[in-house]
């Protein structure tokens, strides 16, 4: 008898080799293509489901009177989750993102749920760059007082979430460019990676894991970051040059990977033969030891092919297999 998923998520979290090699999603955007049903909007949410949504999302509110949307958009990904064969559900496009978790333990009990935590410095939006570069330089202790604030509110937000049920957290904070860190790397080690860790214990006294998701070439911190104690990196970034096989044979025996099929072009542009060539690339290079998540290098968006997302998919269930040496 095979292992749950939420099972399967757990072994590869500790570095083991379970029956399949698990997959997931940090977002899944159009539900509507695997399960005929699409996510709802409470007219709550941030500009990023705007974002997202476009032009469809005031019909997405018209259409969500008098339903419940958070029960109604875990049900949908839980289900997509199903139809998929993916191991993680993380909640998305919800406005109570507590109540989400607590329903996905409910209804998918045999999945691994991962919440949401921020709190550090990552990459500001283009109205901000220079404002936060000069303060940092300029004001360091003040912006390192404004970071003690974010990461205590951020460790009582990743509390909830524990005794909401999540099983894991994730932390989807940019640090990187495709050229390289955003700030020197003396900041990311004096300020970002102490904030950082001091999360990253916190969430394991809790009892869960913590994955860290960074776009951009992080090989001028990559040796700080892994020291953070984090126990999974995701998407390892191949439109920056970050190769799952490299990252593998310096860290593969101290934190999981997660990654690393190309979203920024193969998975929107390319064939569904194609993706799943990279698909098994990425097994063949990231899955032996184990500690290995078959995933894209950023989610699934609403400009990747449904057919590319179901060959990926398709991929890590029939090809995502542990051979024996």
């Amino acid at each position: 008898m095979g292992l749950t998923p939420r099972e399967r998520a757990l072994r590869a979290l500790q570095l083991e080799e379970p029956d399949r090699i698990p997959m997931f999603e940090l977002e899944f955007q159009y539900p509507e293509a695997v399960v005929g049903e699409p996510y709802l909007m409470s007219g709550e949410g941030e500009g990023w489901e705007k974002v997202v949504f476009g032009e469809a999302y005031k019909g997405m509110i018209c259409s969500a009177r008098g339903v419940d949307v958070t029960e109604h958009n875990v049900r949908i990904l839980a289900r997509t989750c199903a139809k998929l064969g993916y191991d993680v559900l993380r909640p998305a496009f919800v406005p109570d993102y507590l109540k989400a978790l607590q329903i996905a333990k409910r209804i998918a009990p045999e999945l691994l749920v991962m919440g949401s935590t921020g709190g550090t410095l990552g990459i500001p939006d283009g109205s901000s760059m220079s404002e936060i570069v000069k303060r940092v330089y300029t004001d360091f202790g003040t912006v390192a007082r404004e970071m003690d604030e974010r990461v205590a509110a951020s460790i009582e937000g990743i509390r909830r979430q524990v005794d909401a049920g999540a099983d894991a957290v994730v932390d989807c904070t940019d640090f990187c460019l495709k050229e390289g860190p955003f700030f020197k790397p003396s900041i990311y080690k004096g300020l970002i990676f102490p904030h950082l860790k001091t999360m990253v214990d916190v969430a394991h006294k809790m009892g869960i894991f913590f994955v860290m998701h960074t776009d951009g070439n992080l090989w001028p911190i990559m040796e700080e970051l892994v020291g953070t104690g984090i126990d999974a990196l995701h998407s390892i970034d191949p439109s920056a040059g970050m190769r799952i096989a490299d990252v593998k044979g310096r860290y593969g025996e101290t934190m999981a990977l997660c990654g690393n099929v190309d979203a920024a072009t193969l998975l929107a542009y390319g064939s569904p033969e194609e993706v799943s060539r990279e698909a098994r690339r990425c097994v063949d290079e990231g899955a032996p030891g184990g500690g290995y998540f078959l995933t894209s290098s950023n989610c699934i968006y609403r400009a990747v092919p449904v057919a590319n997302a179901l060959a990926l998919a398709q991929t890590g269930r029939e090809y995502g297999r542990y051979r024996p040496c």
